[in-house]
């Protein structure tokens, strides 16, 4: 993850607590949530043998807002596109989860490689623990994201962390209702976190819980579209001069996932992501992806534990 003072950060950790049981009646919600989490969790092992082509544009648009206690820092308007290629990598140790990697091959038509230790390099590493690669590969993905809001969320894949059968309990899910989308009658489910610590936490290590929307066949569990929101008080600088800290300020993110069908692979593949991340003093991150030319590794994507 780019590092800086000023940032704020959005940065996803692992879902290492132990589930605790949602209270409440779960009556008409069961059956739904487990087709939902039995699809994901097959899901993500089908695609650890897959990668796809990512082409995102980032736009950063600054403005000084009245009333916020610092101005946006930099030019009015900044754009980047990444070339990159998508993939999921599975860690063995410690927790047993998937986790999405953007591998960015060119920034704004470059060449360009992040320092430092390869994946298979750092992969294999035997002097880092688990936890120290789980968080360079976390940073390896993010790390030519573009403004002064630090993230590593922006994956097309994050949103299906909370709808893993392991990770349901965390989560509080209204009543699945009917929508149409897209000229097709989907079934709808809101959820909400409400386990600390959260799958997402602030730079200083503040918990920031998950909001969000999922469409899906209730049939088969199949996702359509997934949105997430979260929202976080940014503690504000101290000014030069004045003992008193000034108001905490809002950071809001939205992340919205569509998926379809992907023939080359035979599977149903994100095809889009669309990202807005808003703060108090003036900044607004923007950024649309779309991923294309699936195709599956000669061997497994299932990355093991040194020495396996």
């Amino acid at each position: 993850m780019l590092a800086a003072a000023a940032r704020t950060a959005l940065v996803l950790v692992g879902a290492m607590a132990s589930a605790a049981a949602v209270g409440g009646d779960q009556a008409g919600r069961t059956d739904v949530l487990s087709r939902l989490g039995a699809y994901v969790d097959a899901w993500e092992r089908e695609l650890g043998s897959v990668v796809a082509d990512e082409t995102y544009e980032q736009t950063v648009v600054r403005t000084l807002r009245s009333g916020s206690v610092r101005g946006a820092s930099g030019p009015p308007r900044e754009a980047r596109l990444l070339t990159s290629e998508f993939t999921l990598i599975h860690f063995d140790e410690g927790v047993s989860e998937w986790i999405g990697f953007r591998d960015v091959k060119l920034v704004d038509g470059k060449p360009v490689a992040v320092p430092g230790p390869t994946l298979n390099e750092l992969m294999n590493d035997a002097q880092l623990t688990w936890r120290e690669r789980w968080a360079r590969v976390r940073d390896m993905s993010a790390a030519f994201n573009l403004g002064s809001i630090a993230r590593d969320v922006n994956l097309p894949t994050f949103a299906l962390a909370a709808l893993r059968t392991v990770n349901q309990p965390r989560f509080s899910y209204s009543t699945p209702r009917t929508e149409r989308l897209d000229g097709e009658l989907l079934t709808a489910i809101d959820l909400r976190e409400r386990v600390r610590p959260t799958l997402v936490s602030s730079v200083d290590g503040r918990d920031v819980p998950l909001a969000g929307t999922v469409w899906f066949d209730a049939h088969d569990g199949r996702v359509h579209r997934t949105e997430v929101h979260v929202r976080d008080r940014v503690p504000a600088p101290k000014e030069s001069g004045n003992e008193h800290s000034a108001p905490d300020q809002d950071l809001s993110s939205r992340i919205t996932v569509v998926f379809g069908a992907a023939p080359t692979v035979q599977a149903w593949v994100p095809l889009g992501m669309r990202e807005r991340y808003d703060n108090a003093w003036g900044e607004v991150t923007t950024g649309r992806a779309t991923y294309a030319n699936y195709r599956r590794f000669r061997t497994s994507g299932r990355m093991l534990r040194p020495g396996a």
